[in-house]
């Protein structure tokens, strides 16, 4: 079992005995590029995610039996004043868009404050206390976290830290693809086999047996045949 740090990866992470080792490995270990995209594609997102949580779901205060009707109005316009300030300050704290030089060691901070738990409990204390710099923020593990939208990342994928990316996933879609237009091939080339075995004089029930692979016998005639396929 290694003891200094060079196994593992994010999805298996190493195991250590102090902050300063954990810290260390997780500023240097390699976060796969694809992971990376993924976060900056789903950021807008993840950022909603992230302030609507910290925010929270304004509700108008309920009105006391002692308050007057303007007393609960002013009320009610005070606590949403509170709301949109308090939403206005998170905004201004986690930037509209992901700085694409900052977004690798924003993900390794955020996971070495996620997997703090297996470090002793001073050493996890040492961890969260920990000031660090990301990109131009400076903060503990946990507020780099929420600058940067990770929370919300982290709901939104749950997975994406945990789970190897399926490598297959590419030629999964595009064998689909294919299957798509080679049945969509076979069912216009379908349609004109039977179009063609109509205007031979064969019935709806011959057209069947042939397609069955059976032998249709010889047509029964133009019009009966066009008659019957249309009944059928």
């Amino acid at each position: 079992m290694s003891e200094n740090g060079t196994d593992g990866s994010i999805y298996f992470p190493e195991r250590l005995h102090s902050a300063d080792e954990h810290l260390a490995w997780w500023s240097a270990v390699p976060v796969p590029d694809e992971v990376l995209q993924t976060v900056m594609d789903d950021y807008k997102n993840s950022r909603a995610v992230t302030l609507n949580s910290i925010v929270g779901k304004w509700e108008a205060p309920t009105r006391r039996p002692e308050w007057s009707q303007a007393e609960h109005e002013a009320r009610v316009k005070e606590s949403a004043d509170a709301q949109r300030e308090r939403a206005a300050v998170w905004k201004a704290r986690v930037p509209e868009k992901l700085d694409r030089f900052s977004v690798r060691d924003a993900v390794r901070t955020h996971l070495a404050w996620t997997y703090r738990h297996t470090l002793p409990t001073d050493e996890q204390t040492k961890v969260e206390q920990t000031q660090l710099t990301v990109g131009d923020f400076r903060g503990t593990p946990a507020e780099i976290s929420t600058h940067y939208a990770m929370p919300g990342f982290t709901a939104r994928h749950p997975e994406a830290f945990t789970r190897l990316p399926d490598d297959n996933a590419a030629v999964r879609k595009q064998l689909a693809e294919l299957r798509a237009q080679i049945d969509a091939v076979d069912t216009t080339t379908k349609k004109m086999y039977v179009s063609d075995m109509v205007e031979q004089g064969y019935s709806a029930d011959q057209i069947d047996a042939d397609l069955r692979g059976e032998r249709p016998g010889a047509p029964v005639g133009g019009r009966k045949a066009l008659k019957s396929f249309k009944k059928a």
